[in-house]
């Protein structure tokens, strides 16, 4: 695990100096704190910032083989690593016990197809100096990062937006689409970023600078390719997938446990860890005054069931108040999940005793897991209902109590009646629609832009013949699984020097998932129905049972309470600084709303605040 970057003057071929990669290297030491590397030859440079968890004596980067033409620097962990280097064996030599060798030596041999051949998450860079040619690829579903900017005919890249920005050269300019895109649904997805030449690699893309150009190709493609198999079946091939995929991601030279919730996920990560004879350190967020957000009762239900070592790490207004300016600044851009601090804190209180945590991301896109599909279910026949009683059912709706209650009743009916009127796709967004054009149009009314459901419909040509529930699968497999909750996880647990690893993303789920057929999977309006098939002998029957809750924290109560001054202050200080940057007013209207519990404002509020507290650090 570690942080990489790096920068080739493909167009002039002007010699680099190593003093151009110091500054940017620095801005990674948190995603490295046990070694740097750096590699310059000619016109190209590598760096890197290394987290020893795999050879902690001899995986130094860059990693050459043996004529030393080839260099790679790698982010990430190749679990398959070992299987690997025993097809090499034969005809390489090996210097190292690190899985990043394995990958030096496959590009010898294979180029840019060894791709086809790694398990694992991954963003690294090779360079081949005989050729004068720089490749570099990220992971099939974006568990880790890259960033790019292609500017001045030079290509720079690193696993951070922060560090970019210290090389010398790169403008600021803000992106007005990926901003529009932001409020919209409160993160930035592929290509964009918040600057406008600052792009993210998608998931299973790689880059190729070679001959004078850039070229940015397509290695991997989620497809539906569904196969005949009863629940039976289909249940058995999950439990040894999973249990392989747990096996791989236990290979640490250092202490590794679990974040642990009261969800499917995570439990199952538990579950086969105790079968495979490990007895994991588990750690659990609880808030204050948490209600029916707290997750702690359950979690604790399966830590003793499986004997774990259990840890709670609660959490508050105070912890967003202490957190929230340095992480916003640390991110580089805005991001309006506030669940990413809770992670964060969990991640900090863990790094006492472990330095790799396993996840239980990427099961409900597998494995239809979110309410929304449900929705999208119901969303057909809403759509037969005649236009009065459609309007009829949305006043009811909006006159329903304000709740910040964890999904409560009238947040799920008001936003099921303000998104069933579009088409499945789109009313799959409006569901999770944080500002309305028309929103945007009152808070930035300069602001030229797009429609900001293009961010998602650039995937829809991919799933044309897919069924309906499919391609709302795939549109969060690709867009909001990646750039809302890997990269927010990367980013905070790399905050405190720790791996966040994701079993059920391993290759052998994903091929999995691939064959499933959508009916095993969601089974009239049960989520996630094969999954808790094939774990109902491992799982306590109150976690089988319990409905999809997401990852969420009060927030809304808190907004009204100990984070309300703090919300204010936010905005005060950004009219102060920034006065023509937006309509603050408005901001102003929608914190008054929402403290007298008129509206829940919940999500727009931390929306706008993570917003003004970067445009107060970057713009």
């Amino acid at each position: 695990m570690c942080g990489i970057l790096g920068k080739i003057n493909y167009a002039s071929k002007v010699p680099l100096r190593e003093a151009e990669l110091k500054r940017p290297l620095f801005e990674l030491l948190h995603r490295g704190p046990d070694d740097e590397g750096v590699l310059i030859d000619r016109h190209c440079g590598l760096g890197m910032r290394r987290l020893s968890i795999i050879d902690l004596q001899s995986g130094r980067q860059p990693v050459f083989n043996e004529d030393r033409s080839l260099a790679v620097v790698l982010n990430g962990e190749i679990y398959n690593y070992r299987e690997l280097r025993k097809e090499l064996e034969g005809r390489h030599r090996f210097t190292t016990n690190s899985d990043t060798e394995v990958i030096v030596h496959l590009y010898e041999e294979l180029g840019e197809k060894c791709l086809s051949k790694l398990n694992g998450m991954f963003a690294f860079a090779v360079w081949d100096a005989k050729k004068e040619e720089l490749f570099i690829a990220r992971d099939r579903t974006g568990i880790k990062p890259l960033f790019y900017s292609d500017f001045g005919g030079a290509l720079y890249f690193s696993s951070e937006i922060r560090s970019l920005l210290a090389f010398n050269g790169i403008p600021r300019d803000i992106d007005n689409q990926a901003l529009a895109n932001y409020l919209s649904f409160y993160y930035i997805s592929s290509p964009r970023s918040i600057f406008r030449h600052i792009r993210r690699l998608t998931q299973g893309h790689c880059i190729k600078v070679s001959g004078g150009k850039v070229e940015i190709e397509r290695y991997w493609q989620y497809s539906f390719r569904p196969k005949k198999m009863t629940e039976h079946e289909a249940s058995e091939r999950i439990e040894e997938a999973l249990l392989n995929s747990v096996r791989r991601q236990l290979v640490s030279d250092v202490p590794l446990g679990v974040f642990l919730s009261s969800g499917l996920d995570s439990t199952a990560i538990v579950a086969m860890m105790s079968k495979l004879g490990v007895k994991p350190k588990t750690y659990t967020v609880g808030y204050e005054n948490g209600g029916t957000y707290n997750e702690l009762d359950g979690a604790r239900l399966v830590a003793r069931k499986y004997n774990t070592d259990h840890h709670d790490c609660l959490f508050g207004p105070r912890n967003i108040i202490e957190s929230l300016p340095n992480t916003v600044s640390r991110f580089a851009e805005p991001h309006g999940d506030w669940t990413y601090l809770a992670m964060g804190h969990v991640s900090a209180q863990s790094r006492k005793d472990i330095t790799v945590a396993l996840t239980g991301a990427g099961g409900d896109e597998l494995f239809a897991g979110y309410p929304t599909l449900s929705a999208a279910k119901v969303g057909r026949f809403y759509q037969y209902l005649p236009g009065l009683v459609k309007a009829a059912l949305r006043a009811a709706a909006e006159r329903l109590p304000v709740s910040t209650s964890r999904l409560s009743l009238d947040f799920k009916l008001k936003s099921f009646t303000r998104g069933a009127a579009f088409r499945p796709e789109v009313a799959h967004l409006k569901y999770k629609e944080i500002f309305t054009a028309f929103e945007i149009k009152l808070l930035l009314p300069g602001l030229k832009h797009e429609d900001p459901f293009e961010v998602f419909a650039q995937h829809l040509p991919e799933v044309a013949d897919a069924r309906l529930l499919d391609r709302l699968l795939y549109l969060d497999l690709n867009v909001f699984l990646p750039y809302c909750s890997l990269h927010a996880t990367d980013l905070v647990t790399m905050f405190n020097s720790q791996e966040a690893r994701v079993p059920f993303l391993d290759n052998e789920m994903l091929d999995l998932s691939e064959e499933i057929p959508l009916d095993l999977k969601i089974k009239g309006f049960t989520t996630k129905h094969i999954i808790r098939k094939a774990l109902r002998k491992y799982l306590p029957e109150e976690i089988l049972k319990m409905p999809k809750k997401g990852f969420s924290m009060p927030t809304g109560e808190w907004l009204k309470g100990g984070l309300k001054d703090f919300t204010r202050d936010v905005i005060s200080v950004a009219r102060a600084k920034n006065p023509g940057f937006c309509n603050y007013a408005f901001a102003e209207k929608l914190l008054k709303e929402h403290c007298e519990g008129r509206r829940d404002n919940t999500r727009k509020l931390t929306c706008l605040v993570s917003l003004f507290l970067w445009q107060d650090k970057y713009i």
